[in-house]
């Protein structure tokens, strides 16, 4: 009798990011009540009794109110900035947007709106001649190469053979965390309804292939029914990669500033070794992206009252004719709260995760999440990875465990059970990363699309409890911010670290 039993693995050692104070209060919190302790010291020397009691208080009362947050984990000053940037721009007129002929947009196109408006199309030739296009933000002076993958799922895969595409993808992280030039890896999943112009092009190609071969009646008339009866709500899953470098000089000098043509050159002798790396990771067929493929996408994103129009010119052999500066909707408006983008017509409203993964989880923890929902028109879930270099990763894994440390052995106060596994989690990664793992940021943002704002809190129902579902994760809608996040859950290289309008050292203190 065998006793033999298959190891089930579990994935972990997720930790958030974030700056420890004393007394449980956070690091913000406590730089206030310190600089008051120095003011009440100082006013006690004084003899000025009053005043010390008033600093005092002051004082406490900053610090509550810096450390207080909402169900959603954000304080007030977060919420009073989100809400103050957007009644500015409200007032501007930046909330609302207009293309073509007749509005401000001085060549009177129709461009991507907001943080996008300023992005250009290079197109280039990998190192095999296979067409690619990178999209280059010259303000930002990051470009981004995008590959379309084909995966057949974790369906009929047995689990040694699973544990096997994990090990894989965590060598594309550690090795793309070891070149200076990559700044982001965005995995960007997309869920639509088919709009049902593909399976009659192919079964009339397939009939105008068999020319004057005799076929039965009956099996013309089964693909009849089929195209008539079952060409209808059929769930369309789509998935790309994409990989944004970074043209500026890198801070320890392993990279000198490029410029766009030097970036592309750059770029186009590390993208095999990089596809060939997702294939193994069981990204399945990966391919060079084409300047109409991505224009197409994104104008579908925008306007997805359009896709059939797009997939029957792209059907066609001639294409959409669709330039980048073409892709935007003809008017957008965003609502501050609650939260949605209003484009072409529909309404969209995204999402972010604001806690991670409380515990262990399993590689099918996102189905939920990444699987298609007919109440929406569209549906993405995109996944923010930023692999650390090895010296960085040495200095942030350094940081945490001394947090974490500094969280748990504070003097008359025993550590909460959160605390003591956040410092089992820094120890664990301080380990992993001396035997040669990488340190890998990630975030994950959701957008889904919509006809109408009523059917939005439903969505967002849905939307929360998958997130939830097998791994606890937890979302929160961006309330505020709903037009830079639908930009951002696109996929298409922006960076949210270099376009916030808070520092990353003052959103971990707060």
């Amino acid at each position: 009798m065998s006793t033999d039993q298959q190891v089930v693995r579990q994935y972990g050692n997720i930790a958030e990011d974030k700056t420890a104070g004393l007394m449980g209060f956070t690091m913000a919190s406590t730089a206030v009540l310190g600089i008051g302790a120095v003011g009440v010291f100082v006013a006690i020397m004084m003899s000025q009794i009053w005043v010390a009691i008033g600093l005092a208080v002051f004082a406490l009362a900053v610090a509550a109110v810096l450390g207080s947050k909402d169900r959603y984990g954000r304080s007030k000053p977060e919420r009073w900035i989100a809400r103050s940037l957007h009644t500015k721009g409200k007032k501007a007129g930046a909330t609302t947007y207009k293309a073509g002929p007749v509005s401000q947009i001085p060549d009177g196109s129709f461009r991507a709106p907001g943080l996008l408006a300023a992005t250009e199309l290079i197109n280039f030739q990998d190192l095999f001649g296979h067409e690619g296009v990178m999209l280059w933000h010259p303000r930002l002076k990051t470009g981004t190469v995008f590959l379309s993958t084909n995966s057949s799922g974790l369906g009929l895969l047995d689990q040694d053979r699973v544990n096997r595409l994990v090990g894989s993808w965590a060598a594309f992280q550690r090795d793309a965390g070891s070149n200076a030039r990559v700044e982001q890896i965005a995995v960007t999943t997309q869920s639509t309804t088919d709009p049902g112009e593909r399976l009659p092009d192919a079964v009339a190609v397939a009939r105008q292939q068999a020319g004057n071969h005799e076929v039965p009646s009956f099996a013309r008339q089964v693909m009849d029914d089929v195209v008539h009866n079952l060409n209808h709500n059929v769930p369309k899953l789509e998935q790309w990669v994409s990989l944004t470098f970074s043209g500026k000089a890198s801070d320890q000098g392993r990279a000198p500033e490029r410029t766009v043509d030097e970036l592309v050159s750059d770029v186009k002798s590390l993208l095999q070794g990089f596809i060939e790396e997702l294939e193994s990771a069981g990204a399945g067929s990966v391919a060079l992206m084409k300047a109409t493929d991505l224009t197409d996408q994104t104008y579908v994103a925008y306007n997805p009252l359009g896709a059939a129009a797009v997939e029957r010119a792209r059907l066609t052999g001639t294409g959409t004719g669709l330039t980048w500066h073409e892709v935007g909707p003809a008017s957008a408006r965003t609502v501050g709260f609650p939260g949605r983008y209003e484009h072409a017509g529909l309404v969209s409203k995204s999402w972010q995760m604001f806690r991670p993964p409380a515990g262990t989880f399993r590689e099918n923890a996102l189905v939920a999440l990444l699987s298609p929902d007919s109440s929406m028109v569209q549906k993405r879930v995109t996944v923010f990875y930023r692999p650390q270099p090895p010296e960085k990763s040495a200095v942030q894994v350094q940081e945490a465990l001394t947090n974490a440390q500094f969280a748990t052995n504070q003097k008359g106060r025993r550590p909460t059970s959160s605390q003591i596994i956040a410092l089992e989690k820094a120890r664990k990664a301080e380990r992993e990363q001396a035997e040669g793992a990488a340190l890998v940021r990630f975030a994950i943002g959701i957008t889904a699309t919509v006809h109408t704002p009523e059917q939005l809190p439903q969505v967002e129902a849905s939307i929360m409890r998958n997130a939830s579902s097998g791994i606890q994760m937890r979302v929160r809608g961006c309330d505020y911010n709903d037009d830079a996040a639908f930009a951002f859950n696109l996929g298409l290289g922006l960076i949210p670290e270099n376009v916030a309008t808070i520092s990353a050292s003052v959103r971990k203190a707060l």
